[in-house]
């Protein structure tokens, strides 16, 4: 019954129902609209929020060396880089003296004397941390115990490989391996994807920084027409560290002593090593949120006297320029847009208060036909709700009619989970400042004097 009522006032103030209308419709417009902003700005961080927003510091390193030793080896894991330091946790890469291919272009490479590396590793904690766009398959896995070939996500720019396809890992020097190490490709990055690798560097601190492109970094060289020293091989091998151990552990036996001996004068067998690695690229150095300054400074120092590296920034730093960057004219905008909704809000409440006491002689008569005034006080709420879930979808199709046929192109505006929660939040704001106002219109009042407002 109450609905029944709702519908009859609907039908009885269709002007003042349509301004109410539009003033919810614009009301949601701004709403979505500013959301809608802000989403795009931190849709790129979100995927490493975890990652930067910790205590320590991010860098770029080249290459770092046991500086206590008298040859001073590089470092080859993080967790001899961890040795180093005090109570610090290290998220390294590592560039592999490896290069992978189908075996007669090895042979016909070698041939040519012609050795690069194109096989890139991951600690765990990168792999769980970001996972990029992927065209087919799927990213590494940091609880894979596969340890009888290597499983590679690869990134190229053209389809030379797919996923499924086995190829085959060799040392980028002189001596062929005696034993062939088969490489699965399980997934195939999208070239256009943003990926962990080498930080292209392009002047931002902020999380950006993370980050290499292969379309865009190989673009802009290109307009630059600087291709001598190109940002990526034709093709890239990412790999899990984990993986890498276990298979040179499995296939270490397999090699003979004599063939190690060839390629690295100094690899015991014993290390169960095949392949060098250097711990290289964008690296995290993290501590507990309670470490001392000290700690956190020896830290700092430790790192630049031992690495060398393009930057060397603190995690703090890094997201607070993030956080400025995703809100940088959003802090204009939000006072505008406060203020609009404000002002919407506030007409949407007068028109919904005039309609309530313009309705009061109704509402009376509905009290005396035995209506209580809790029901009269419903009925009107109701219809308040029916221009608003009104108003809301029509929004919606709106948005979503317009993407369609592309007016939103190149445009901020979008519809999803946050946009769709800020659009419910002032619906129940809508309806609870509506309901507020009109209770404080009869509260203490008879329904004779109410008849009488009505008149």
């Amino acid at each position: 019954m109450i609905w029944k009522y709702a519908v009859r006032e609907c039908k009885a103030h269709v002007m003042m129902s349509v301004l109410c209308l539009v003033q919810a419709m614009l009301l949601f417009a701004i709403v979505v609209g500013m959301l809608s902003i802000f989403m795009v700005r931190y849709a790129g961080y979100r995927p490493v929020r975890k990652l930067v927003e910790r205590k320590g510091f991010i860098c770029m390193l080249d290459s770092s060396y046991h500086m206590d030793l008298e040859n001073g080896m590089m470092v080859q894991s993080s967790q001899a880089y961890e040795a180093m330091l005090k109570d610090a946790h290290v998220e390294g890469q590592y560039s592999v003296d490896a290069f992978v291919e189908e075996p007669q272009e090895i042979a016909d490479a070698r041939k040519r004397n012609s050795y690069y590396k194109n096989v890139w590793a991951y600690d765990d904690a990168w792999i769980s941390g970001y996972q990029p766009a992927l065209k087919s398959g799927k990213w590494l896995q940091t609880d894979s115990t596969e340890g009888e070939y290597l499983e590679a996500v690869v990134l190229q720019n053209k389809d030379q490989y797919k996923t499924g396809d086995v190829v085959y890992v060799d040392t980028n020097s002189t001596t062929e391996l005696q034993t062939k190490i088969p490489v699965k490709i399980i997934g195939e990055i999208d070239p256009a994807a943003d990926i962990i690798y080498r930080s292209s560097n392009n002047g931002s601190v902020d999380y950006q920084i993370l980050f290499s492109n292969m379309v865009k970094q190989t673009d802009d060289l290109s307009k630059l027409d600087y291709m001598e020293s190109e940002a990526f091989n034709p093709v890239e091998f990412f790999i899990s560290k984990k993986n890498l151990d276990r298979v040179q552990e499995a296939y270490a036996d397999k090699e003979s002593e004599e063939n190690l001996s060839k390629n690295y004068e100094n690899v015991l067998k014993t290390k169960k090593q095949i392949f060098t690695t250097i711990l290289s690229g964008v690296t995290l150095i993290t501590m507990d949120r309670n470490c001392s300054e000290s700690v956190y400074r020896y830290n700092k120092n430790k790192v630049a006297q031992i690495s060398r590296f393009g930057f060397l920034h603190d995690l703090d730093y890094i997201r607070k320029n993030t956080w400025q960057n995703i809100m940088a004219d959003l802090s204009e905008l939000i006072p505008v847009g406060i203020g609009m909704v404000l002002f919407t809000m506030i007409s949407f409440v007068t028109l919904s208060t005039l309609m309530y006491q313009k309705n009061m002689r109704k509402y009376s008569i509905y009290y005396v036909q035995g209506l209580t005034w809790g029901k009269i006080f419903r009925i009107h709420v109701s219809y308040i709700f029916m221009i608003v879930l009104a108003a809301l979808l029509l929004g919606i199709l709106v948005i979503l009619a317009a993407g369609h046929i592309g007016i939103w192109s190149g445009l901020a505006v979008q519809l999803g989970v946050v946009q769709m929660i800020g659009c419910l939040l002032v619906v129940v704001l809508l309806l609870a400042s509506s309901a507020l106002m009109c209770l404080s219109m009869v509260k203490g009042s008879s329904a004779r004097e109410q008849y009488g407002k009505g008149i």
